[in-house]
């Protein structure tokens, strides 16, 4: 079984309290006054809650990592996430707060690493900064870098020294505009070396690859929280150019186009749905190339240069601070956009549950059982599966 953790790279809290309005969507928040309670109990229910704790200034949320992602073997870590509500926004500030998270991890098989990231908004929500980083290194089997349809089952085993740094800034259309336009840039040193004999000719082994990108990002959002959205719409679109002339080593491009939809269908019934298509074209190197992410599939297993996938999940609110989840998806991976050549595919699903930590923020978290092609896995799923800030 395997534990990856959903939101482990950019989480986090810290500022003044507010609590929501019996009126308020589930997990949706609106400005209220103060709540007189202790640190970890809810003034409203008496059950354990984050709120008044995460809302004052320094306070952040230490967050176990236990790791059992197949891809990687068991471990753990710990993450201090650092929420800062923008109390001058009113309800708005606190469904999209600020947000800093660092931490560190280690698994069995040596994979190893230490991350930061900090998502902020800036004049009244007109701009948003994304800032992040990381270092360490990554043992992971790669599928499909022979020439022949049996190399989809062959794994190659490979150890990633890497650095990375990520640097975006957008910026929203009109004050209440859905819209918002961001460039991104990416710069990546990348060391492969392979952990066993080589399979297949041709294979990397040891040369140190720099990737170095700008990005341009047209978003829409309208979701009506960062963490566990009850509606609203989530699109982005992303095109990375990988070259040379901006201090890369190989040249290649990615397009990734993201499509998250959140419906109410009732007071206590939540669907939500996934669409993903990753495109890569020109040189990309193996370790960058799309598979299929979903849960209960282990990461990287299903790669090719174009992948689409798609993910259903059914939230049943059924009691005021307890949900239950029940998801399911597929996706494809091909290597030719027009002859489908090599095409692999795979389906996964699985239920879960949530517990309202905080009725503040709007957020959820808990645990989802998943199972696919190569057994089962279990996520730690903090905010909701699919969570972007």
């Amino acid at each position: 079984m395997a534990i990856r953790v959903s939101a482990l790279a950019l989480s986090v809290v810290g500022t003044p309290a507010i609590c929501l309005s019996e009126e308020s969507d589930q997990g949706s928040p609106v400005a209220a006054p103060p709540p007189a309670a202790g640190k970890f109990r809810d003034p409203e229910d008496g059950q354990i809650d984050l709120s008044t704790f995460l809302a004052k200034p320094r306070a952040f949320l230490p967050i176990p990592l236990v790791i059992t992602e197949p891809a990687v073997g068991y471990g753990g870590g710990l993450a201090g996430m650092f929420i800062r509500p923008r109390t001058k926004a009113g309800g708005e500030g606190f469904a999209r707060p600020n947000i800093s998270a660092v931490g560190g991890f280690a698994t069995e098989n040596g994979t190893n690493g230490a991350f930061g990231a900090d998502a902020s908004r800036w004049f009244d929500d007109r701009v948003k900064t994304l800032l992040g980083g990381g270092t360490g290194k990554i043992n992971l089997d790669f599928y499909g870098l022979g020439l022949d349809d049996e190399s989809l089952d062959e794994p190659v085993r490979y150890s990633l020294d890497f650095s990375l740094v990520l640097l975006q800034g957008s910026w929203r259309l009109e004050a209440d505009s859905p819209w918002s336009l961001g460039l991104r840039y990416v710069y990546s040193n990348v060391e492969p070396r392979l952990r066993d004999e080589p399979q297949f000719p041709g294979l990397a082994d040891g040369i140190r690859v720099e990737v170095s990108a700008p990005a341009v990002i047209v978003e829409f959002d309208s979701r009506d929280n960062l963490f566990t959205p009850t509606r609203g719409t989530l699109s982005e679109s992303t095109l990375s150019v990988f070259s040379e002339a901006f201090g890369g080593s190989q040249d290649f491009q990615l397009f990734q186009q993201v499509l998250i939809h959140h419906w109410r269908l009732s007071e206590n019934l939540f669907l939500g749905g996934k669409g993903e298509l990753d495109l890569s074209f020109g040189d990309t190197p193996f370790y960058a190339r799309p598979y299929i992410a979903l849960r209960g599939l282990p990461a990287l297993r299903y790669q090719g240069e174009h992948v689409a996938a798609g993910e259903l999940e059914l939230r049943w609110q059924f009691h005021p601070r307890f949900s239950a989840v029940g998801f399911g998806g597929g996706g494809v991976a091909w290597t030719d956009l027009d002859a489908f050549e090599r095409e692999q595919g795979a389906v996964s699903g699985g239920v879960g549950g949530r517990y309202v930590i905080s009725r503040l923020f709007g957020l959820h978290a808990g645990l989802d059982v998943a199972c696919g092609p190569e057994g089962g896995a279990i996520y730690v799923v903090f905010g909701n599966s699919w969570m972007r800030p």
